[in-house]
């Protein structure tokens, strides 16, 4: 259904490591971002979680937008600054209430969403906070943007908690990405087996 890959700071990577992988996973997502700006209808968002909030960031083409054209006032494809200004509000609310976070199982509601007033044009930015400790939390993103985008749009995912990055993909089929799932625990039964192979093989 999705695909996640998990970046873990603590299974063999120091400190310069963690710098060189963080400023590739940089570079990689800005080539990405440039190549495909005018031609592939691609979203990348972004969750950061910290003590007090889990940040929400997503970076999309407004004329991916089911209803762009109530508010691209003057129809040339992009969101102006005087757009955002005046339709922000109305855009931000459309979008986070088609995108639903779960802690432990339960939705979390935003205390706030906006548009950045600092990126305008071919790609906007909106930014949603939530108010609650997220970084060790199961954590699950699930998206309805099929509803007001294209049906060929994608999003990339990434998730960070400061210890590690987590990414996944969603697009119309899929459309739930999970981070922060603890492993499955072995059963009695998968114990026993695993111990009769590691004596068989002595």
């Amino acid at each position: 259904m999705f695909c996640v890959r998990h970046i873990d700071g603590k299974r063999g990577y120091n400190g310069s490591s963690r710098a060189v992988l963080g400023g590739f996973l940089a570079v990689l997502l800005m080539v990405c971002f440039t190549a495909g700006a005018h031609t592939l209808p691609i979203s990348y968002l972004r969750l950061v979680a910290d003590r007090e909030y889990l940040h929400l960031e997503l970076i999309f083409n407004p004329f991916e937008l089911t209803f762009v054209s109530e508010v691209d006032d003057d129809k040339d494809g992009e969101l102006s600054v005087g757009e955002i200004k005046k339709h922000g509000e109305r855009i931000a609310t459309r979008i986070s209430r088609s995108l639903r976070i779960l802690m432990a199982g339960k939705v979390v509601t935003p205390e706030n969403a906006g548009m950045d007033p600092d990126m305008s044009g071919h790609h906007v930015r909106l930014r949603v906070h939530y108010k609650v400790d997220a970084r060790e939390a199961p954590i699950a993103l699930i998206s309805e943007m099929q509803s007001i985008t294209s049906a060929s749009h994608l999003t990339q995912v990434s998730f960070s908690n400061g210890r590690l990055v987590q990414l996944g993909q969603m697009d119309s089929r899929s459309v739930k990405v999970a981070f922060n799932n603890p492993a499955p625990r072995e059963t009695k039964a998968e114990a026993t087996a695993r111990s009769r192979d590691a004596q068989t093989h002595e």
